[in-house]
């Protein structure tokens, strides 16, 4: 019987979504979130998302390794952008 396709999980494809995006950029200056969203045949949006937590990766991998989904990481990610934001036009 054929198994169906597995799912990357969701940490995983982040990153492949980000270093695709990156070595596209290296060759094509002038590439985009657009042309990476169609290369990769999703919308914009979720490759957004992916490269949006990809960033965040770099200096809040183990708080975003303990979400199981995306969804309850980008929650994380915008609380935590919004609370850097309102700290900021506190000063």
């Amino acid at each position: 019987m054929k198994q169906p396709p597995v799912k990357l999980h969701w940490i995983t494809r982040c990153v492949e979504v980000h270093n695709f995006h990156v070595a596209q950029l290296k060759e094509e200056s002038n590439w985009t979130v657009e042309k990476t969203a169609k290369a990769l045949n999703r919308s914009v949006g979720s490759v957004s998302e992916d490269l949006l937590v990809a960033s965040w990766l770099r200096t809040h991998e183990k708080q975003l390794k303990r979400f199981k989904c995306m969804k309850d990481a980008l929650e994380f990610v915008r609380l935590r952008k919004k609370e850097m934001h309102s700290k900021e036009l506190e000063l």
